[in-house]
């Protein structure tokens, strides 16, 4: 009977590991104990591997854990500090997946008479490559994944993810020895000296660098027709206005999406969701910084009466200040959780602050406050310890029905984005259908704001900003140390100029930078 493999993953979150010490008894036996004090290695999210054998029945008949991809992730996460491996994790199951296939298709043609061990190519396997370079399973899995990419299945910026994932698999296991029988690419190190900062005793720094051939390069985009969104990167790609107004209405205004799974009917769009999204379309913060927003950067914004007797923000334009300083997290804490300042608009800040003072939240919050206390009470001290640990002392912003932080749970705010999107595309014709995530708000955010900024003129009719200074300030308020993406933003805001009309919906930026600094 024929039987079917396939890579499944076994997912492990929230786990404490702690190294431990390995003695033996009096009896001769090993013994494992744990050094005291000793806080272990919190592992946010563990994805592993297994291989998962099925009848043409489809009954299990087998789960074998793919062990050299386990012990490569489980190192990403205790010895590097990675605490979520998913994405190295889906870049391995795409490739064991494809080894897979390459068995299939060897166990198909396999005849046991006419093998020949000398000439013919064995079973592929991770470690055992043919002697031919083109013929090894790693350049085999690039050429095909690039083709992928450029027939549009997958992403650009997401094969080149997979292929970094292969590499530093198989990186980890050269760097240990593993004996191959032909190498899985070509493989150099290089060794730098650099030169040290005042702070060090020593003159040069040295720093090893792993060099590989098996690079995924794709050709630069030629822009044509003055447009340069239809050919760049899909995750730097800004909404359309046609595409976010369209979006806005129902994070806003109807506020009902299509359930996945359920696309008969319209499902209410909580609250919690409608903000996080508005807010990081007109802050350009990214879905975790704005998850972890807390209460104490929240402020009522002050009214005053204009001219015209009509109440108005005193400040249309607020700051926001997210990262370590301000108690929330930026995107990469493990280099220090950098802080900075962004800007707000006033109607943004004062719907989360009138949001922050409803009974729907307040009843969240002190579910929130009992979860922490109960969760101290019986020792579960994961959740409060680690560089993006829960700060119990903090009234997050956004927290589920059941009072935990949903900043445990980014998928929620993904998948209801893809609810969103869906029902955009289900419901009204646009020229082509909306495919951009919730990372996509950012570049909107940036894009926007480029065009204020080289539109807005002093009171002598004179541009008010450069085209440096404003990659400056807009590289500043993003988070950016290499001014390479926001580069990006800024040619698209020059080489697509859009009407004055775009403008009568988006508060007024202009005048906001007076306290940031770039």
């Amino acid at each position: 009977m024929a039987h079917l493999k396939q890579v499944e993953t076994t997912t492990i979150a929230n786990y404490l590991y702690r190294n431990p010490i390995i003695s033996i008894d009096g009896n001769g036996e090993p013994v494992s104990e744990y050094r005291k004090g000793d806080r272990g290695t919190l592992i946010k999210k563990m994805v592993l591997l297994n291989i998962a054998t099925y009848t043409e029945n489809n009954k299990l008949v087998g789960f074998e854990p793919i062990e050299q991809a386990n012990q490569f992730l489980l190192s990403k996460s205790i010895n590097d500090g990675v605490l979520d491996v998913a994405s190295i994790s889906r870049g391995l199951v795409h490739y064991f997946s494809f080894l897979l296939d390459l068995q299939a298709n060897w166990d198909g043609e396999f005849d046991e008479d006419e093998f020949d061990n000398v000439y013919d190519e064995p079973r592929p396997e991770w470690d055992h490559f043919p002697r031919s370079k083109q013929n090894r399973q790693t350049y085999l899995y690039r050429d095909g994944l690039k083709q992928l990419a450029v027939d549009g299945v997958v992403a650009k910026s997401t094969a080149k993810n997979y292929i970094g994932s292969v590499v530093n698999f198989y990186k980890y296991w050269l760097r240990k020895g593993y004996q191959f029988n032909n190498p899985p690419f070509e493989h150099e190190v290089v060794t730098l000296l650099l030169h040290t900062n005042a702070s060090s005793l020593k003159q040069y720094q040295k720093k090893d660098v792993h060099t590989t051939d098996l690079r995924l390069k794709f050709a630069k985009p030629s822009r044509s027709g003055g447009t340069a969104v239809d050919n760049l990167r899909r995750d730097l790609r800004p909404f359309t206005p046609k595409e976010w107004g369209a979006l806005q209405n129902i994070l806003m205004k109807s506020r009902r999406v299509l359930r996945h799974g359920a696309e008969a009917r319209l499902h209410s769009l909580p609250i919690e969701y409608t903000n996080h999204f508005m807010t990081c379309r007109y802050t350009g913060l990214r879905r975790e910084e704005t998850a972890s927003l807390h209460c104490g950067q929240i402020v009522n914004p002050k009214v005053i009466i204009n001219d015209s007797g009509e109440d108005v923000f005193e400040k249309p334009i607020l700051n926001l200040g997210v990262g370590d300083k301000y108690q929330s997290f930026t995107k990469t804490p493990e280099r220090g959780n950098k802080s900075r300042v962004t800007i707000i608009p006033a109607r943004i800040m004062k719907s989360l602050y009138d949001y922050t003072q409803s009974e729907r939240y307040q009843k969240r919050l002190a579910k929130f406050k009992n979860w922490c206390a109960s969760e101290i009470e019986v020792g579960n001290m994961h959740w409060f310890e680690g560089d993006d640990a829960i700060n119990p002392d903090l009234d997050y912003l956004y927290l589920t029905q059941t009072g935990k932080p949903m900043l445990l749970r980014l998928g929620d705010f993904t998948n209801k984005w893809v609810e969103v999107r869906n029902t955009l595309n289900h419901s009204i014709s646009l020229e082509h259908d909306v495919v951009g995530s919730i990372h996509n708000l950012r570049p909107t955010f940036a894009v926007d704001l480029f065009r204020h900024m080289l539109k807005a003129k002093d009171d002598g009719g004179r541009l008010k900003f450069t085209p440096d200074i404003a990659l400056d300030r807009v590289s500043a308020l993003l988070g950016h140390e290499d001014r390479t993406t926001t580069m990006e933003y800024l040619k698209i805001a020059q080489d697509m100029p859009l009407g004055d009309e775009i403008y009568e919906d988006v508060l007024d930026y202009i005048g906001a930078f007076d306290d940031i600094e770039a």
